[in-house]
């Protein structure tokens, strides 16, 4: 009788310590079955026993979060007690499907009117001097297209409310591509950093060496000039000069096309 009171004590005490402590249990496909470990505290909610909670499968946001995100420890879920986190945040657009592969297959009526599919403007990239072309941007949804002359007071102002207009476009899959043309000795590099274009993953910055991208967008002598472009790189309308009001209407116009 003592030995099967003790042996009943035993069982008990292993049921609580299961229930308390962040061992991984059977170590089952944590996660892989319990809805993919939504939540980081809990414990997971199939496979692995403990209190702090594997999380399973990277959490919901980690793996269904655009594809790009997810590099929480949960991947795989089970054995680590305390496991998991929620995964990460899910990756966003600017420019993941951007590419001239995206580019229209037989375009009609190449040019820089309106009315025409953008014809080709050889610049460099910003940030590695490397001849480049707005083919990059080919699959947006939308696309704005602006040339600042560094010495200009309306393109200073244009190039201060860029990251706005980003800002508030990100999730449409619009493109900005801001060229630079150096009148005055500021260099693009310095033109991105002055006004905090870094890093934003709508804005693509490009150099206008000899002021030829300016020559063929201009409607005018003057300078600032802005163009729009549909999904298909259609110029939708051209002017200089624009307000930060004006530039959104025209995207959204540009998106209704």
């Amino acid at each position: 009788m003592p030995r099967m009171r003790w042996t009943l004590l035993s069982l008990l005490g292993c049921g609580f310590a299961l229930a308390c402590s962040s061992a991984p249990g059977r170590d089952g496909p944590s996660g892989a079955a319990g809805g993919g470990g939504s939540a980081a505290g809990a414990g997971a909610a199939s496979g692995g026993s403990a209190g702090a909670g594997a999380a399973g499968s990277g959490g919901v946001s980690g793996a269904a979060g655009g594809g790009l995100g997810g590099d929480g420890t949960g991947a795989t879920g089970g054995s680590l007690g305390s496991g998991g986190g929620a995964g990460g945040g899910g990756g966003g657009g600017g420019g993941s499907a951007w590419g001239p592969a995206q580019c229209p297959a037989a375009p009609s009526n190449i040019g820089f009117d309106v009315g025409d599919t953008l014809g080709e403007l050889v610049v460099k990239d910003c940030d590695t001097g490397a001849v480049a072309t707005l083919d990059e941007l080919c699959g947006a949804a939308a696309t704005w297209v602006f040339v600042a002359h560094t010495h200009c007071p309306t393109c200073k102002a244009t190039a201060g409310f860029t990251d706005s207009v980003a800002a508030a476009v990100a999730d449409q899959d619009v493109a900005i591509a801001h060229i630079v043309y150096d009148d005055n000795g500021t260099s693009c590099a310095t033109w991105k950093a002055s006004f905090e274009l870094s890093g934003i993953k709508n804005v693509k910055l490009f150099e206008d060496p000899t002021g030829a991208a300016w020559s063929k967008l201009k409607t005018s002598n003057y300078t600032a000039p802005s163009a729009f472009l549909d999904k298909n790189r259609v110029i939708t309308f051209k002017a200089h000069g624009l307000t930060e009001s004006s530039v959104l209407g025209q995207i959204t116009q540009a998106l209704a096309n």
